[in-house]
């Protein structure tokens, strides 16, 4: 099935409300009418164009793309020159990624990953449903095809945080064939379009196998184990450094659960806490001292003396800080009084 970004399961809700389904229906509900349909989508494969425009500077790249469900991909980039030729190919067992200006092949062996539960699918429904205000413009033709054309505000106090969409989903498929995304300004940041596609063609498993390119040299990685939930208690005992947690939450938070993470010599720890509507999350790591730069809205505030930084990114706030021996970066949509509030309390 077609990995669900936050985008596309809330493009897929929208045309589910539209499609002849009333607005007071459940989740569980609009979760089966998304999998019935997506589930006849055997194949598919595009040319898909991303356009960015973020903290002054443009970017924009082209790429051939396949996909044969339930787990093999290929993607081959066309632009920009700096990329062309590199792949990215999934056989559904092993992922071979190759540069050609290096003619190195990078492989990785898939884990074995049981598939989300029902529960975890519906409950992401019902925070995008919670967090934003959607509206159908009618349709339109896209690449030949017949779509809907639909909007999507989010509501005060929403983790997408001042973000807007505009998406073109395809009436038959249900999938968006077209999105852009604008920031509070109303400017256009990111657009995404899959030019050319075409469902259920029968694409052969062959297209999925790679072969090393002559001479080319071969690096093994493994990809990291999928992270999984489990108490404060059980994070602490996992990794090498201090866990730390705020001993102020706002009215309403609760913690929910630690998620560890380990890869290539590196381990983090993320502690999730849930209200009602939203959440918000404190993630930890070693502090490495590598300066990385900068995006979106910075603002340097003090966090028990140490400076940190106020990021405003498209869809989030984030707040980061260290206090010399950790990383600590809080994700919210909180104001900025209770982030720094928050962070304050972390010990």
């Amino acid at each position: 099935m077609i990995k669900r970004t936050g985008i596309i399961l809330l493009a897929v809700i929208v045309i589910s409300l539209i499609s002849g389904c009333t607005a007071n229906m459940s989740a569980e509900q609009i979760a089966e009418q998304m999998k019935t349909k997506q589930d006849s989508i055997k194949d598919y494969s595009a040319t898909m164009v991303i356009a960015s425009e973020f903290g002054g500077k443009s970017e924009m790249a082209k790429a051939k793309m396949m996909n044969k469900m339930p787990d093999k991909s290929r993607i081959e980039y066309l632009e920009p020159a700096e990329m062309a030729g590199q792949v990215m190919v999934n056989d559904g067992k092993t992922i071979w990624s190759y540069d050609p200006k290096k003619n190195e092949v990078t492989r990785m062996d898939m884990p074995e990953i049981s598939k989300p539960s029902e529960q975890d699918y519906t409950q992401s429904i019902k925070e995008l449903l919670n967090q934003t205000d959607i509206s159908y413009q009618g349709t339109e033709k896209f690449e030949g095809r017949s779509v809907y054309i639909i909007k999507a505000s989010p509501k005060n106090g929403s983790m997408l945080m001042g973000i807007r969409y505009s998406m073109l989903v395809d009436s038959e498929n249900w999938m968006p064939l077209k999105i852009e995304m604008f920031d509070k300004n109303d400017k256009l940041m990111t657009s995404i379009e899959y030019r050319d596609i075409k469902f259920n063609t029968g694409i052969p498993d062959s297209e999925f196998e790679f072969k090393v390119p002559e001479g080319a040299k071969v690096i093994t990685r493994e990809l990291p184990a999928p992270p999984k939930k489990m108490t404060l208690e059980e994070a602490r005992k996992e990794v090498n450094f201090t866990v730390l947690s705020p001993s102020y939450v706002p009215s309403g938070y609760t913690f929910d659960s630690a998620t560890v993470f380990k890869y290539d010599g590196k381990e983090s720890v993320s502690l999730l806490y849930r209200n009602s509507s939203s959440t918000f999350v404190l993630t930890e790591k070693l502090f490495d001292d590598i300066q990385r730069p900068d995006f979106g809205e910075v603002e340097k505030v003090s966090i028990n003396g140490a400076e940190g930084k106020l990021i405003s990114l498209p869809g989030s706030n984030m707040l980061v800080w260290n206090n010399g021996k950790l990383e600590l970066i809080l994700s919210v949509t909180l104001s900025k009084e209770e982030m720094i509030k928050v962070a304050g309390s972390v010990k």
